[in-house]
């Protein structure tokens, strides 16, 4: 599995793990950290960025690093997709494919809300996106059915050892987040180098002997609805009513 860092930084001065590489998009000032090193990147669209996401600013971003030898490196750019709407994306899939195809680039098609109803377009790349709910009820699902279709697959929003550890069971090549964002780059890169090692460890079963299944997203969102929790022993809320 990779594990693609938002940063900047120069990963190979940090020793950081092999299987960590880069994710880029078109707000990254600088591109050293996938013009200097080997290891592998991926590009975002930005499609959840505060500032609004702007196709010609994505467009432009691609062509700084439209290098051959970049090019041979980049494991996907994400078409623009819309968040939390599987129809709408695809209708924004194949708006802006054929385009983004001719710069040369692996293509990555984001699964969003819905996408489950959809039959997947030409692309390299399954990439899982959506909201929590809905991707923890039909996620693996999902990527399971990529994989069988001979899709690459990948999943954004990795920021926890847990959920490295949950993916590793699924069909899972990569993984981006934004970790070392709050937790600093040198020590967010050992972090998730731990995260890789302890994916990569032998286990009794894996992707290939499973079958994924598929849940029901308002009660997955039902299930992490935020419990109230309960007042430690002599406190009292100040709702309780008085006892006389």
């Amino acid at each position: 599995m990779l594990y693609f860092a938002s940063t900047s930084s120069d990963l190979d001065d940090l020793d950081a793990h092999p299987d960590i590489g880069v994710m880029t998009g078109p707000r990254v000032g600088g591109l050293g950290s996938i013009l200097t090193s080997q290891r592998p990147w991926a590009s975002d669209c930005d499609a959840l960025s505060k500032h609004g996401f702007h196709y010609d600013e994505f467009v432009e971003h691609l062509r700084r690093v439209h290098d051959p030898e970049l090019i041979a490196r980049c494991q996907f750019v994400v078409v623009p997709d819309v968040p939390g709407c599987g129809r709408s994306t695809l209708a924004a899939f194949h708006a802006a494919a054929p385009e983004l195809a001719e710069l040369g680039f692996p293509l990555a098609y984001c699964l969003q809300d819905g996408a489950e109803e959809l039959e997947l377009p030409p692309c390299d790349v399954a990439f899982l996106g959506g909201s929590d709910p809905w991707r923890e009820a039909v996620g693996a699902a999902l990527l399971e059915r990529a994989a069988d279709q001979g899709l690459r697959t990948h999943v954004g929003r990795v920021n926890s050892a847990r959920r490295v550890r949950h993916l590793s069971f699924c069909h899972c090549d990569s993984v981006d987040g934004t970790y070392v964002g709050f937790r600093g780059v040198e020590r967010g890169a050992r972090e998730i180098g731990s995260w890789l090692r302890g994916a990569a460890d032998e286990k009794l079963l894996g992707a290939a002997d499973l079958r994924a299944m598929t849940l029901d997203p308002a009660r997955v969102a039902r299930w992490r609805e935020r419990r109230r929790p309960a007042p430690r022993w002599g406190e009292m809320r100040q709702d309780t009513p008085g006892l006389f």
